[in-house]
């Protein structure tokens, strides 16, 4: 993905945010990045791939929350790309996705992993036996 960008070299690193348990989570954490990048001493954009609209977590979280510590270890800038909310072309792969999947048939199901669906998705032909 970052190769389509068309900068050889450009710095990047995938972190995870939104850890809500003290279960061990993917790493690393989008607050261990930022102490990172204020150790380094360079700006930081925030490029929410996982996300398709604002919401709370873009809102609060990376707007509010992360920019907050940014500024406090001072990180040279923080920077968030906004979700696609209702761009045109991300609107448009959308309505491609529902229209295939109409003329796929009745029901949507998914094939991947080892998931059944309940017996009572009667369209689904993945649905467990009655």
């Amino acid at each position: 993905m970052v190769a389509a960008l068309g900068e050889p070299g450009l710095d990047h690193l995938v972190c995870y945010q939104s850890r809500v348990t003290p279960v061990k989570w993917l790493e690393p954490s989008t607050e261990t990045a930022i102490e990172q990048a204020a150790k380094d001493q360079v700006a930081v954009l925030v490029v929410p791939i996982a996300f398709v609209s604002e919401h709370s977590e873009t809102l609060v979280e990376l707007d509010i929350e992360y920019k907050e510590l940014a500024e406090k270890l001072g990180v040279p800038g923080y920077f968030r790309a906004p979700a696609q909310n209702s761009e045109a072309s991300f609107i448009a792969s959308l309505a491609n996705l529902v229209v295939a999947a109409r003329a796929h048939g009745p029901g949507l199901c998914s094939f991947v992993g080892g998931r059944m669906c309940p017996a009572k998705h009667s369209d689904c032909p993945m649905r467990l036996p009655l």
